[in-house]
C-alpha cells in the first residue's frame, strides 16, 4: 500500500494551537497576546512582518511554537507594546497586501505581563485532507468507524530539516554551527532554499557577521534540527533493535525513517523505553542555553474520519478528511504515514508492500 498524498495544497493542512495562555489586565500588562492566521510563511518569517508591522525589536515578538509555511495555520504571539485597535488594522492592511500565497492576520486575544517562550504550547489541532487514497482502503475507511486509536513512532518530520522542495539540510547546517564553523553553514544555507538561504545569498561579508545579523532565535532553530536528527537517529535504532522487529524502513527526501508496521511494535517501544533524552537550544536572556528534557518515543491520538469522496487531483483515487489532536512536539505528517504502514490490514491490504513506501516525500508529493 502506498502512502497517501498529504499537503498537496496549503488548504489540505489546517492546524490551530492549544495554549493555556494567562492574561492580565491592561494596567498590569507589558506584552499584547494576538492570534496569528497565516499561509505561505514561516513562524520566523511572521514574526520578522509582525516586528516590520508594529515597530518593534523582532526580539519583542514572540510564538510558543513554530508552525508550518505549507499550511493554514493559527497561532498565539505576544508582542512587547501595547498595541491599539488601530495598530492591528495598520498590521493587517500589511498582511494582506503579501499576497493570497503569502498573507497573515492577527486578532487581539488580551493582554498579559509575560512573553510567550518555546515550549509552553499545549499542543495543535489538526484538519488535514489525504489525498491519493486507493479504492479499497477509501471502501475500508468510509464503512469502517470513525473514531479510531493511533500509537506512533514520536519523530520529528522531514519539515523540520527543511522547507517544501528545499534540501533537508537544516540539521547539517546547525551541525556546522555547533563545530564554530560559520562558513560551512553559510555555504549550506544559500543553498536552502529558506527565507535566511535568500539573504545568504545576497550576503558578500564574512561568515560570521552574518549569523549575528539574524534573529538570535534563528541560529537557535537550526542547532535544534540537529538534535532533532541525532534523536530521530537513536528511537529509529531502538524500534529495530528486537530480532524480527514489525519495521517498514522508510525513506522520505532523502532522510532515513523506520515504521512500525503493527500497533504491538510500537507499544513493545513505549514499554522499553517510554522516553529518551534529546538536547534543547533556547536563546534566553541575550545567549543560547542548552540543556536536556526527556521526550516521549511513543505518542497516542484520536483519528476521527470525516468524509470520504473522489479525489478531483487524482483521477481514480479519493480524498478523505481526518481531525486529531496532538501534544506539543508531535506531528501530523508522520502520524498519518505511521497510520497508514501500521495497519493496511483494516484500509484494504493484507501487508504493506516495502517498494512502495521507500524515497516517500514527506508530504507524499504535490500536485
Amino acid at each position: 500500500m502506498r502512502l497517501p498524498l498529504l499537503k498537496v495544497r496549503p488548504e489540505d493542512f489546517r492546524v490551530t494551537e492549544t495554549l493555556g495562555l494567562e492574561t492580565a489586565s491592561p494596567d498590569a500588562s507589558t506584552h499584547t497576546y494576538l492570534l496569528l492566521w497565516k499561509r505561505g510563511l514561516t513562524t520566523h518569517e511572521a514574526l520578522g512582518a509582525l516586528s516590520e508591522a508594529f515597530g518593534v525589536e523582532v526580539q519583542d515578538v514572540a510564538a510558543a511554537g513554530l508552525k508550518d509555511e505549507d499550511g493554514i495555520t493559527e497561532q498565539f504571539v505576544s508582542v512587547r507594546a501595547a498595541l491599539s485597535s488601530g495598530d492591528v488594522e495598520r498590521a493587517n492592511a500589511r498582511g494582506r497586501s503579501e499576497g493570497k500565497d503569502r498573507e497573515w492576520q492577527v486578532t487581539p486575544h488580551g493582554t498579559g505581563a509575560t512573553a510567550l517562550r518555546t515550549g509552553e504550547l499545549d499542543g495543535n489541532c489538526f484538519r488535514l485532507v489525504v489525498r491519493g487514497v486507493d479504492g479499497p482502503s477509501a471502501t475500508a475507511l468510509a464503512e469502517g468507524p470513525r473514531r479510531h486509536t493511533l500509537y506512533f513512532v514520536n519523530y520529528y518530520d522531514t519539515q523540520r530539516f527543511g522547507v517544501p522542495g528545499g534540501p533537508k539540510q537544516t540539521h547539517l547546517i546547525g551541525g556546522a554551527l555547533l563545530a564554530g564553523d560559520e562558513d560551512t553553514a553559510l555555504d549550506l544555507l544559500r543553498r536552502s532554499g529558506s527565507a535566511e538561504g535568500a539573504q545568504a545569498l545576497e550576503y558578500q561579508g564574512p561568515a560570521r557577521d552574518f549569523w549575528k545579523r539574524l534573529d538570535p532565535r534563528v541560529p537557535v532553530f537550526y542547532r535544534c534540527a540537529h538534535a532533532s536528527f541525532e534523536w530521530n537517529a537513536q528511537v529509529r535504532e531502538l524500534l529495530r533493535e528486537p530480532a524480527g522487529a514489525e519495521v517498514a524502513h522508510v525513506e522520505r527526501e532523502g532522510l532515513p525513517y523506520a515504521f512500525a508496521t503493527t500497533r504491538r511494535a510500537v507499544l513493545a517501544l513505549a514499554a522499553r523505553c517510554p522516553e529518551l533524552d534529546y538536547v534543547r537550544y533556547r536563546w534566553t536572556d541575550g545567549v543560547c542555553v542548552r540543556s536536556t528534557a526527556a521526550r516521549p518515543t511513543v505518542l497516542q491520538t484520536h483519528l476521527s474520519v470525516h468524509r470520504v469522496e473522489p479525489d478531483p487531483l487524482h483521477p481514480g483515487h479519493f480524498a478523505c478528511t481526518l481531525s486529531f489532536f496532538l501534544p506539543s512536539g508531535g506531528y501530523a505528517t508522520t502520524a498519518v504515514h505511521q497510520w497508514f504502514v501500521q495497519i493496511p490490514g483494516s484500509l484494504g491490504d493484507g501487508a504493506p508492500d516495502p517498494a512502495a513506501t521507500e524515497a516517500v516525500p514527506a508530504g507524499g508529493g504535490r500536485a
